[in-house]
């Protein structure tokens, strides 16, 4: 169960029941912090590892925004609450569907990855489902077979690394410039103050992460 003190610190075990994750894709994000911006572990208690489930969930969602941006030629909308719930019209904008005919087909037919949905809607004369954005999201950023054939080409319709022509990446990199040797804290705060809508601490560690190595366009 999660320990709920000032924060609520949920285990490995507790991540992968609250967010639906298996054991093997925790450990491997785990793995990977270096490269993917991890959370620090908030609390080691009985000798296991718990993290502040309001740094990580955020952190998880914007990582697999970004790596469903990264990973299909489409056009897919990206933006939105990760937690929203939204049906088959909205889904197939998500995905970057031409229209809502491939979401239905996927949930009589899912293909690999597809996620179950997370709700319905109970119509006069049918059930809608519906799914949270961040779930679709992750479909596309482990999708096989629909991203960009032998690397990531640069282009509007592809990102050769996270937020490329992102706004905010230009942001982070001036304030690089501006303030070399500086640690991501010290930036953040600095940088939240530029944008009109605040962005998490999560975020700005993924943007900073890229900004440091792309620095130039």
């Amino acid at each position: 169960m999660p320990r709920k003190t000032s924060r609520t610190l949920y285990s490995r075990a507790d991540l992968r029941q609250a967010h639906g994750l298996s054991e093997s894709t925790l450990q491997n994000l785990w793995t990977d912090r270096e490269n993917n911006g991890h959370p620090p572990v908030a609390e080691t208690i009985d000798g296991v590892m718990h993290w502040d489930d309001a740094v990580w969930a955020p952190w998880h969602h914007e990582l697999q925004r970004q790596r469903a941006a990264a990973n299909t030629t489409n056009s897919p909308k990206l933006d939105g609450d990760p937690e929203e719930m939204v049906g088959p019209a909205e889904a197939a904008k998500v995905c970057g569907f031409a229209d809502s005919a491939t979401v239905s087909h996927y949930v009589k037919n899912p293909p690999e990855g597809w996620p179950p949905p997370d709700g319905w809607d109970e119509l006069p004369t049918r059930r809608r489902p519906k799914w949270k954005r961040w779930h679709l999201w992750q479909y596309l950023a482990n999708r096989k077979g629909r991203g960009h054939a032998g690397g990531r080409p640069k282009g509007r319709r592809g990102l050769a690394y996270p937020y490329q022509g992102d706004e905010r990446l230009a942001l982070a990199r001036e304030a690089i410039a501006a303030n070399p040797g500086a640690t991501n804290a010290t930036l953040i705060p600095q940088l939240q103050e530029q944008t009109e809508k605040t962005y998490s601490r999560p975020v700005w560690n993924l943007i900073l992460k890229s900004a440091r190595e792309h620095p130039e366009e």
